[in-house]
């Protein structure tokens, strides 16, 4: 396993094994930012072998596993070879509509990976109607600033699983903060609730939507969810992942008019990753 030392480097490796590919298979779709954000911080490292090509990064207690295949077979065949699956906490996705997951997610449990948890993404249109104006009241609802970073990470950390739901690292929200696109509630100087979303031209995706369980039940999501609405009148397309469990949260998305798209996000984990 080799450090990834630049953004070149690492689509070097994705071209070298997508080339002359029967069925090429992959789960490592970053961003650019988040390519150079993963290199920049030392989290990516690369393992090559003859027909796939195998990313791994570093968060926190754990590691991601990302995978750039010629066919199921090669994926299967050196995926059984990776020793890191025997010795450290491992876990992957593969994203897809439910049907057509169904070999892959057989391949990747024969080499000794669970199904840990499931997400769908939900979206939802712009309506037609004026989006409601951002919100106030009692905890009126701002763009979070700097020093309020270390409190949304730990409200994320506390209301998330961290191996299935894709948790940021501090500099990535001190990176969302600085675009303006961490929303927070505040009661006595304290962080209430958050709502951390990407915008990118006409679509939106909510990552994260919390309240702290102290504040639960005085309508702080309804502020921010009222609030995200009302600053994002150009959005026509908004989207986010949900766990499956979370059936509280499911419902509440579908009162703001998200509902199931399809897509499925399957997390694998390793035996070392508690179930």
């Amino acid at each position: 396993m080799n450090a990834v030392h630049t953004a070149g480097e690492a689509l070097a490796a994705l071209r070298d094994a997508k080339a002359g590919a029967t069925d090429f298979r992959t789960n490592f779709f970053p961003s650019e930012a988040k390519l150079q954000g993963w290199i920049d911080h030392s989290e990516l490292f690369s393992d090559v072998h003859e027909g796939a090509t195998f990313f791994l990064r570093k968060d926190r207690d754990f590691w991601h596993l990302y995978f750039c295949a010629a066919s199921p077979d090669a994926l299967q065949s050196q995926a059984a070879k990776l020793s890191i699956l025997m010795a450290e906490p491992v876990v992957t996705d593969v994203v897809g509509n439910q049907p057509a997951l169904e070999e892959l997610l057989a391949r990747l449990e024969s080499v000794g990976l669970r199904r840990y948890a499931r997400l769908q993404r939900m979206a939802r249109a712009q309506l037609r109607e004026p989006s409601p104006s951002p919100a106030t009241g009692d905890s009126p609802v701002v763009c979070a600033d700097k020093a309020d970073c270390s409190a949304i990470l730990a409200l994320i950390e506390s209301a998330f699983d961290r191996c299935a739901e894709q948790l940021p690292q501090l500099y990535e929200i001190e990176s969302a903060v600085d675009h303006r696109q961490v929303l927070v509630a505040k009661r006595d100087q304290a962080v209430a609730g958050l709502l951390f979303f990407e915008t990118q031209g006409l679509a939106s995706s909510i990552r994260f939507w919390a309240v702290a369980r102290q504040f639960h039940s005085l309508g702080i999501g309804s502020l921010l969810m009222r609030h995200y609405f009302g600053t994002q009148s150009a959005v026509r397309r908004f989207t986010l992942w949900v766990n499956t469990v979370n059936e509280n949260a499911i419902t509440k998305y579908g009162h703001y008019g998200y509902a199931p798209d399809g897509l499925v996000d399957h997390v694998l984990a390793n035996h070392i990753i508690p179930t």
